[in-house]
């Protein structure tokens, strides 16, 4: 027999464009992570968050009845950059408190969650309302991206179960107590991280007592969004179809 035609090659070459993303998201992660904390151990807990969302992802495809096709690993690629954000933030948050109130990494990981435990949960179903009405598109486009919906979603509110779960208990495991470098490279930045985070919230302060000023900034941002979306172009399949056809 001969093989007219090969769908795999496509897949497997998707794959390892996948493999090479995750491996640049992954030292891009480690290189923030590090630069902002100045701390390896906690460079590590964002750093395992990404294979276990993944890996529970795939299972989540599996249980779902699908494939790792086009769609599935396009969302996969943009999950790879978003599941670290809520780990970054409960990491962050617990290391603040151990430098500012000088308390042990398990007080500080319990009272961090105290913190941020309903502002990771409403940011994960934000961002759900932005993917999951995709999963009710009608024809043909609701079955081409149903699988991206759903895909996209399980590895954010996986993302989320990881950070409420696993971040807080490695930082109250692996954290000790941070002595932030003020001189060198690393001690530069951190005094220019500082003034930028007084500077901005100085000017947040400001915008705030103005209100017809970030509602006039909201009503602009929604219009330069739809200007957006009417000017973009758009297509009905993904650019990387094949657009096979089969005659027989």
């Amino acid at each position: 027999y001969v093989v007219v035609y090969d769908a795999t090659d496509f897949v497997r070459a998707s794959l390892n464009e996948i493999y090479v993303t995750f491996g640049f998201t992954f030292l891009i992660v480690v290189a923030v992570t590090f630069l902002f904390l100045q701390e390896w151990r906690a460079t590590l807990i964002p750093s395992l968050a990404i294979p276990v969302s993944l890996i529970a992802t795939f299972a989540v495809l599996y249980v779902s009845g699908f494939s790792a096709n086009t769609i599935t690993l396009l969302a996969l690629v943009l999950a790879i950059g978003l599941v670290v954000d809520d780990a970054i933030l409960v990491v962050e948050n617990v290391q603040r408190i151990m430098e500012e109130e000088g308390i042990d990494a398990p007080q500080a990981a319990a009272k961090a969650m105290r913190q941020i435990t309903s502002p990771i949960i409403s940011t994960t179903l934000v961002l759900l309302a932005v993917f999951v009405p995709t999963a009710f598109l009608p024809g043909i486009d609701g079955q081409l991206y149903r699988q991206f919906a759903i895909t996209l979603s399980a590895s954010m509110v996986l993302s989320s179960v990881v950070a409420l779960t696993l971040s807080p208990a490695l930082c109250a495991l692996l954290l000790k107590s941070p002595e932030r470098k003020r001189s060198g490279p690393l001690g530069l930045f951190t005094r220019g991280l500082d003034r930028t985070r007084d500077a901005y919230g100085s000017i947040v302060a400001r915008f705030i007592a103005v209100k017809f000023l970030t509602i006039a900034g909201i009503g602009a941002a929604f219009v330069g969004a739809w200007f957006a979306f009417a000017a973009l172009p758009s297509t009905f399949l993904p650019d990387e179809d094949q657009g096979a056809i089969f005659i027989d």
